[in-house]
């Protein structure tokens, strides 16, 4: 399941000056080939305040499990909030593009909106 993110452009790293995006370092090879170790992405704080997540896109959230560890990773699925819950209880599975490396959705269940941090939008390098 693998998409073609694309490079950083003057808009991205503008909106970057203006505090609209974040800087983002992949640390693992859970993403390769997608993102290799070392890749810096430009990630949208804001991308979620209007809108759950949509199945393929790439975010950054924080562990359910490690505090302090941020983590990248693919939304496979997006698990709705039953009609009689709080809204802001959906819930999304995550998934590596490279199954063999790293903890996803598999290991630690499905991770609360609450703790995706944004989505990630272009690759710096």
């Amino acid at each position: 399941m693998q998409s073609n993110l694309p490079r950083s452009n003057w808009r991205e790293i503008a909106l970057w000056l203006f505090r609209r995006r974040r800087l983002f370092q992949v640390t693992g090879d859970s993403m390769y080939p997608t993102l290799a170790p070392g890749a810096v992405v430009m990630v949208d704080p804001r991308a979620y305040r209007k809108r759950i997540p949509r199945e393929n896109e790439i975010i950054v959230a924080q562990h359910p499990l490690q505090a302090g560890l941020r983590i990248v990773k693919r939304v496979t699925a997006v698990v709705e909030a039953p009609a009689a819950s709080t809204a802001g209880s959906a819930r999304v599975i995550l998934a590596s593009d490279n199954e063999a490396a790293g903890a996803d959705s598999r290991s630690f269940g499905p991770v609360p909106l609450g703790l995706v941090l944004g989505q990630v939008k272009s690759r710096l390098r």
